[in-house]
């Protein structure tokens, strides 16, 4: 067994920014009750990480038989460079640090956690296995990173959770979209292997358009939520990078190469998201 191939199922691509809806949701909660950084909300962005990590983890191990017949060696259970039983012991054994660290901020933490810690597991665990079920499986990840996440935050600082609920509505809309929009290009893939995700039960053409319909949605909800004062009115700068990116689903339902559009994407969503973020602090 390697080290390094044990830290690769943690897959630090995508655990490490599961934190930056919790750093989203502190900068809401500055704005509002201008509160600072904390003992619980370091902790409660560590549980973040851990339960994000454990339930990569687990997705892994329940993943290996599919993985196997897709011939990825590349990755750590296929390649045998990692045990099943380790990544079984990993995987669930990440929640235990969660549970302590959640339980020393709250009970209410505690409580939020465990239903963070049920998605993480119930997206890839049999008999639920969120991740193949259409619709379920996008609206999992938008829920988890949405409001699970944002309450988690709001409680660790001592804030009304309802209210992190909220604020973050917009970003569960959002999220759900781009989990959906993400495994469009694996539709065949998924589909071979039995994976009847959001994507592969809506096909290319329609998956793009709900996609459209989703960022649309979610944009018009920023904008009211700048009107009604949730956010800070000079966050409505984030429109026209919402708009162009609707444009770039528009030019891949068309026909425009796939990886053209997302890096074009990624790009306007990270400025959007500077623009929507810096009225915050001034």
């Amino acid at each position: 067994m390697e080290f390094r191939a044990v830290v690769s199922l943690l897959r630090l691509k995508f655990s490490l920014p599961s934190i930056v809806p919790g750093l989203v949701a502190f900068t809401i909660a500055r704005y509002h009750y201008g509160v600072f950084f904390t003992v619980d909300f370091l902790m409660a962005m560590l549980v973040v990480f851990l339960v994000t990590s454990a339930g990569l983890v687990i997705n892994e191990y329940h993943d290996y038989e599919l993985d196997v017949l897709a011939n990825r060696t590349e990755l750590p259970l296929v390649s045998r460079k990692v045990s099943l039983r380790t990544a079984k012991l990993l995987g669930y054994g990440l929640f235990i640090p969660a549970f302590v660290l959640a339980g020393l901020i709250s009970p209410k933490a505690l409580a939020i956690t465990l239903i963070a810690s049920f998605f993480a597991v119930a997206y890839s665990a049999p008999p639920l296995r969120f991740k193949a079920r259409p619709l379920v499986d996008s609206l999992t990840n938008g829920l988890t990173y949405g409001p699970v996440t944002m309450g988690l935050v709001f409680e660790s600082l001592g804030l009304p959770v309802r209210w992190a609920v909220v604020y973050s509505l917009p970003f569960l809309v959002l999220l759900s979209a781009g989990h959906m929009l993400l495994a469009i290009p694996t539709i065949e893939e998924d589909l071979s292997l039995g994976a009847r995700t959001s994507a592969s039960w809506l096909g290319r053409e329609r998956g793009i358009r709900v996609g459209m319909l989703l960022f649309a949605v979610s944009t018009i909800m920023v904008a009211a939520y700048c009107l009604l004062g949730y956010y800070p009115r000079a966050s409505l700068m984030v429109l026209p990078f919402m708009a162009y990116s609707v444009l770039q689903l528009r030019r891949w339902l068309r026909g425009a190469d796939r990886r053209e559009v997302f890096r074009r994407m990624e790009f306007a969503l990270l400025l959007g998201a500077l623009a929507f973020l810096l009225p915050f602090f001034l």
